[in-house]
């Protein structure tokens, strides 16, 4: 996804997921049970520091983290966030992202219609904030930084949940990997690097990610018999019921759409206006 001079990725095994636009959202296609990773870059020549900060339903994952375009510190002007991060000075744990994989909930009854009220789009959203840098000399050492980042969002929704808000997807942690780093201090003394201005207006940017059926029902998947079976396996009774009459409720609905326009289009008469009253 390209904003201004940013540009923000997910990406699942070295290649960026594709991008469809659902009620005026940007919307990535969540691959359940694959760990993802969520890639910033400034493509801008603004001779500019910045920080970034990514946030996944409204949690945050790490740290604000440096970029400069400018090349005058070590910090870089692109930055890859890899998971949910947690360090005590130079030792650092990151547990990866990952896509969970919804759980079947056969007691679902048919009073959880699909996107009641609406796609719920407070969540299956990855944020990006940014925020202005300026350039100093650290007068001394500066350590690494403790932090412990929000807890991620409960994994495993069930079918229900998913359903009621618009069938979307979660995101919890995969596996923890543990750094540590050659030294206790970050920047040295007299070294050039960025700090963080308090005043500072903070930008945002988002891009949403759901599952292959909620994009199916927006008209931007077809599904195989390969894929149907895959989607079905593990799912409730219910939902696949539920999810089948859907589907072929929206199908009616195209077709009714396609009808109309030919009817429409049919309907036209062309009117010569260049003859006289005399002829």
């Amino acid at each position: 996804m390209r904003r201004d001079d940013w540009e923000l990725q997910i990406t699942v095994d070295g290649r960026p997921l594709d991008e469809y636009a659902v009620e005026g959202h940007t919307v990535v296609m969540a691959q359940p049970g694959k760990r993802f990773f969520v890639e910033v870059a400034y493509l801008g020549i603004e001779d500019q520091g910045f920080f970034v900060q990514i946030l996944i339903d409204g949690k945050k994952t790490d740290a604000w983290v440096a970029l400069d375009p400018t090349g005058r510190t070590a910090s870089e002007s692109s930055v890859t966030f890899d998971g949910w991060m947690k360090s005590e000075g130079k030792h650092e744990a990151c547990s990866a992202f990952l896509f969970e994989v919804a759980h079947a909930d056969d007691k679902a009854d048919d009073s959880c219609s699909f996107g009641t009220g609406g796609t719920d789009w407070s969540r299956g959203v990855v944020e990006l904030r940014i925020a202005k840098a300026t350039f100093e000399v650290a007068e001394h050492d500066v350590p690494w930084p403790s932090l412990y980042c929000d807890k991620a969002a409960t994994p495993g929704l069930t079918e229900r949940e998913l359903v009621k808000g618009g069938l979307s997807a979660s995101v919890g942690r995969g596996e923890t990997a543990f750094h540590e780093c050659t030294s206790e201090i970050m920047i040295p003394a007299g070294q050039e690097m960025l700090q963080c201005d308090p005043e500072a207006a903070v930008q945002s940017y988002r891009l949403y990610y759901r599952d292959d059926f909620f994009l199916a029902v927006h008209g931007h998947v077809n599904f195989t018999d390969a894929r149907e079976a895959k989607w079905q396996k593990g799912r409730g009774k219910a939902t696949v019921r539920r999810m089948k009459d859907l589907r072929e409720k929206m199908q009616r609905i195209k077709e009714t759409e396609a009808k109309l326009k030919r009817q429409k289009g049919a309907s036209r008469v062309e009117i010569d206006l260049t003859c006289s009253d005399d002829e």
